[in-house]
């Protein structure tokens, strides 16, 4: 992503937006009108090149700099996750109302989900981390694996509005749902693909109905 240029305003708002706080929320945390805090999105979705939150959260958690990825290696986390991510980055989104999860490696093995995401999909994140994307989800949509695929051996991110998904929750009953997805690139120090940053959020009942 090429370097951006935000104002210390835009950069408030951005990584409130990266927690997923909604609007409403933005605004008191600012002490801003909501109206301006609608703005100040809709201009860092242009910025980010995204149509939605979703896209623009994981924008900004992959930017270098503004988001997950470092280049510090830390000896308390995992090493392979070490490698790419800060533990404190990580705590941060466990409870964060937007879907967050990380895998590594060609087989994209998950080793961060957070409890958003193991609610939309029906299941504990404790019953998915250490999975494989097919160990997890066995009944996984071609189109999301190819993408998945896509994105680790080109760097190149892929995002989707209204993407359709059927999760096989822990009591065996099939859930449908639709979702903004985005994936984006994690890199090691040497600047080479090691795994994916999954972004999602659920479609809110008046976006289903559009």
């Amino acid at each position: 992503m090429a370097e951006l240029t935000l104002t210390r305003r835009q950069r408030d708002v951005v990584a409130l937006v990266a927690r997923g706080l909604a609007n409403k929320q933005i605004a008191a945390e600012l002490g801003i009108s909501e109206r301006v805090v609608k703005g100040h999105v809709s201009d860092l979705l242009r910025k980010f090149d995204t149509p939605n939150r979703a896209g623009l959260i994981a924008a900004v958690m992959a930017a270098r700099g503004l988001g997950l990825p470092t280049d510090v290696a830390r000896p308390e986390l995992d090493p392979a996750l070490a490698a790419v991510l800060s533990p404190s980055d990580l705590a941060g989104y466990r409870d964060s109302p937007v879907m967050v999860a990380v895998t590594l490696g060609p087989k994209h093995r998950y080793v961060f989900v957070n409890r958003m995401s193991g609610v939309v999909a029906g299941r504990s994140p404790a019953s998915l981390e250490g999975k494989t994307l097919r160990e997890a989800y066995p009944e996984i949509d071609p189109t999301y694996e190819a993408a998945l695929d896509h994105v680790y051996a080109t760097g190149e991110p892929w995002a989707m509005s209204r993407a359709p998904a059927r999760f096989t929750q822990e009591d065996g009953s099939a859930r449908d749902t639709l979702l903004h997805l985005m994936f984006a690139p994690l890199r090691d120090r040497r600047r080479t693909v090691v795994g994916i940053l999954h972004i999602g959020s659920e479609l809110e009942p008046d976006e289903n109905a559009g």
